[in-house]
């Protein structure tokens, strides 16, 4: 009978609430994510403690979320992402994916929200560019002004060279010569 009583593992009668992930990450005394930023030689790292379980996927997760690099430290307890910016993000995937145990509801409530405002900005970003080819492609080429070829992005400019036939290979001031050049 072991009468040692370690406080950093968790009690098996516990309810596990990291919904079946090989891992879980216990929240800070006031409910959030343990992810900090801490200064090395060059650079600067997000640093997430208190995880539990298998770090190695989560870090995978992470690093597949946010395509950058990262660590497992002290025997697979603590991981370091590279890059300061990315302190929010790994906080919000955390919550999101439920595996901060012990999370207030107002950090996963606000992590939430941020999720879904992404999301309807991506969708209506896509609505945008869908339309904008939409208007190229659909046969009708409709004429242009010489100021909007000036602010028109590269892929913008190749998409209205290729619905009048025209060569989309150079740089931006030989597409934009080449679009005037069409008016």
């Amino acid at each position: 009978n072991n009468s040692h009583h370690n406080p950093h593992t968790k009690n098996s009668n516990n309810k596990d609430e990291s919904y079946g992930l090989p891992y879980s990450v216990r929240a800070s005394k006031k409910g959030g994510v343990p992810c900090v930023v801490e200064s090395r030689k060059h650079h600067k790292v997000v640093v997430l403690n208190n995880i539990e379980g298998d770090a190695s996927a989560l870090l995978s997760a992470l690093q597949k979320k946010l395509g950058t690099g990262g660590v497992l430290r002290k025997g697979g307890s603590i991981i370091e992402v590279q890059g300061e910016h990315h302190l929010e993000k790994i906080k919000n995937f955390c919550l999101n994916s439920n595996c901060v145990v012990g999370a207030t509801k107002q950090n996963k409530a606000a992590a939430a929200s941020v999720s879904h405002k992404r999301k309807s900005i991506d969708t209506n970003s896509e609505k945008n560019a869908a339309t904008a080819t939409k208007a190229v492609t659909s046969g009708n080429v409709r004429p242009l002004t010489s100021k909007e070829i000036k602010t028109m992005k590269p892929t913008e400019m190749k998409e209205h060279l290729a619905a009048r036939d025209l060569s989309t290979q150079g740089n931006k001031k030989e597409l934009i010569a080449r679009l005037m050049s069409s008016l």
